[in-house]
């Protein structure tokens, strides 16, 4: 039997028909070029309400599930009921054009989680405005998530 009824009998593999140069089947070329992207992790915030006191330093956590590299993608935190930045973060930068006036040099990303995907906010000398509903939101060229953190400010 030649290669090519070999190949028409479907007695040889993908691999063996690469290696004697015969064109593989066009079922088998699509899977082959077109690799099924990874799904986009999730955002994930904490279950329960955050409480801190007036004054008080406090980190708003978000991590991705399962675990990715977050270095990468566009890291947002804004507050829910604003609609306004609190901090974002993008390729690597801090970016604070669009960043509430409330929350200049008082918000940090922690950086040393961002490759274990950890996107945990810092809030230095915290007031009463704010109080709140927090949105940490992940997004990359082709997906999008976002969690809710909620922080419950004290006098």
């Amino acid at each position: 039997m030649g290669a090519a009824s070999a190949a028409l009998s479907g007695s040889s593999s993908p691999a063996q028909m690469l290696q004697r140069g015969l064109p593989l089947p066009a079922h088998l070329l699509l899977l082959h070029v077109l690799p099924l992207p990874l799904p986009f992790p999730q955002v994930v915030g904490p279950d329960h309400p955050l409480t801190a006191t007036v004054g008080q330093d406090v980190v708003l956590p978000c991590h991705l599930s399962p675990r990715k590299d977050a270095r990468s993608l566009e890291v947002r935190w804004i507050r829910d009921d604003l609609s306004e930045t609190v901090h974002q973060y993008r390729n690597g930068e801090d970016l604070y054009g669009e960043q509430m006036e409330a929350y200049v040099g008082r918000t940090e990303l922690a950086r040393d989680g961002l490759s274990a995907g950890h996107l945990d906010l810092r809030i230095t000398g915290l007031r009463p405005s704010d109080d709140g509903q927090y949105v940490c939101t992940v997004e990359d060229a082709d997906a999008y998530d976002e969690a809710i953190v909620e922080l419950e400010v004290s006098g």
